[in-house]
């Protein structure tokens, strides 16, 4: 196993580091952190490309404004990432399923108090979002055949459970 440093975590419990197959192979890792997920004590998970891969403390700072962000419970998350739409300029996109939603939405619990409404296209497994994350890890960006709803955020984007 080796010790690449290339993306910070923070862990459902809070806790910041950086990804790394020190223990486990990345994709078993992401995996398991997002299988702790479980929307009710523990409801995010989140990754990015850290600044000094080089340092043990470089994933502190970000590389860049993009992310990805997973929340809820390992049966049904959501799945954010924030990368650079067609102009360059950054933004926030729900991922989807490129089939057609239905007209119902699920509440994905988000913190104690809110939750994100969401397509029903937009509502993942432990084991599709960790595939999710794994390209993101590969490659900073999400791919076929996943689709990007971009979020307004000039509008509230959680509700109250």
């Amino acid at each position: 196993m080796s010790f690449r440093y290339t993306h910070g975590e923070q862990s459902p419990s809070g806790l910041r580091g950086w990804v790394t197959d020190g223990y486990r192979p990345v994709p078993d890792h992401l995996r398991l952190m997002l299988e702790h997920l479980d929307g009710h004590s523990n409801y995010t998970y989140l990754i990015w490309r850290g600044a000094d891969p080089s340092s043990t403390v470089g994933y502190r700072e970000p590389a860049t404004d993009s992310f990805m962000q997973a929340a809820g419970s390992a049966d049904a998350m959501t799945v954010e990432v924030r990368i650079p739409g067609p102009d360059g300029e950054s933004r926030l996109y729900t991922v989807g399923r490129p089939e057609l939603s239905e007209a119902s939405t699920t509440l994905i619990p988000i913190n104690d108090t809110r939750a994100a409404r969401v397509h029903s296209n937009e509502v993942f497994t432990v084991d599709e979002a960790a595939t999710i994350f794994y390209t993101y890890y590969l490659t900073d960006n999400v791919s076929q055949p996943y689709v990007l709803r971009e979020l307004d955020l000039s509008q509230e984007l959680s509700e109250l459970r």
